[in-house]
């Protein structure tokens, strides 16, 4: 085939890059999905096996993403609350107010051999609406004044968001919260590890997780708008080159 009569070079080129970066988009979505179908499932597996409890001694194996069970006291002084928080954002609820996630240390007791050393672990207790003129105005939520028991999912740290600038230590709210600065802060000696609670405390904080598959489908469905632009690009570049081959040929 005569290329110079079917297409000229820069379009060509164009039409080629734009197919090249369209399927490897398509791609790239198609393998978020599939890591959030394999996390959604690894998860199912891992919640038929007996829950991790956590003690004063550090964790001898890895504990992310299995059920985990603590008994503790809340020390709700230390309660941070994560602003600009949706609840409900692609969640199974409508509900899409802003809000605050609430993180309290719980402390499990103190840490063998180490003089002083207080053994906590983080604990997302759930989420609360933010007041929408006032955001410093909260609205009130009980913690457990005595010891309680803690049932949840592991997770690596506390989920983030976009931030500029650097969080204030010492803040009540904050935009995230990571687990070494924090217990640098307040000489918590913290399991490496954040508890998704489960279990009802009473704290009319709600609890309703998005799924470990939360948006597969949107996934799939950005990697057909992809793909489906690579076919255009395709069709248009064959179709194109076609009109101008026969123009090109007419005497």
């Amino acid at each position: 085939m005569n290329w110079r009569r079917f297409a000229s070079p820069l379009p060509l080129a164009a039409a080629l890059v734009v197919i090249a970066v369209t399927c490897a988009l398509g791609n790239w979505q198609l393998n978020r999905a599939h890591e959030k179908e394999a996390r959604a499932a690894r998860l199912q597996a891992l919640a038929t096996q007996p829950p991790v409890v956590l003690g004063t001694a550090p964790l001898s194996q890895a504990v992310t993403e299995r059920a985990v069970r603590v008994t503790g006291r809340f020390d709700a002084a230390r309660t941070v609350l994560l602003d600009n928080r949706p609840h409900g954002t692609g969640g199974r609820s409508g509900d899409s107010r802003a809000g605050f996630l609430v993180v309290t240390p719980l402390l499990i007791g103190p840490v063998p051999g180490e003089a002083g050393a207080m053994r906590a672990v983080l604990v997302l207790r759930g989420w609360l609406p933010r007041d929408a003129q006032d955001r410093t105005r909260i609205a009130p939520f009980p913690t457990p004044a005595g010891e309680v028991t803690i049932s949840g999912t592991a997770l690596a740290g506390v989920p983030r968001v976009y931030s500029l600038g650097q969080e204030a230590a010492g803040s009540r709210i904050r935009q995230n919260l990571e687990i070494a600065p924090y217990a640098a802060e307040t000489g918590l000696s913290l399991h490496p590890l954040v508890i998704e609670q489960h279990s009802d405390t009473g704290d009319s904080l709600a609890r309703d997780w998005p799924p470990a598959d939360l948006g597969a489908e949107r996934h799939y469905g950005y990697a057909f708008q992809w793909f489906g632009l690579a076919a255009l690009t395709v069709v248009l570049l064959v179709v194109l080159g076609w009109r101008r081959a026969r123009r090109l040929a007419a005497p």
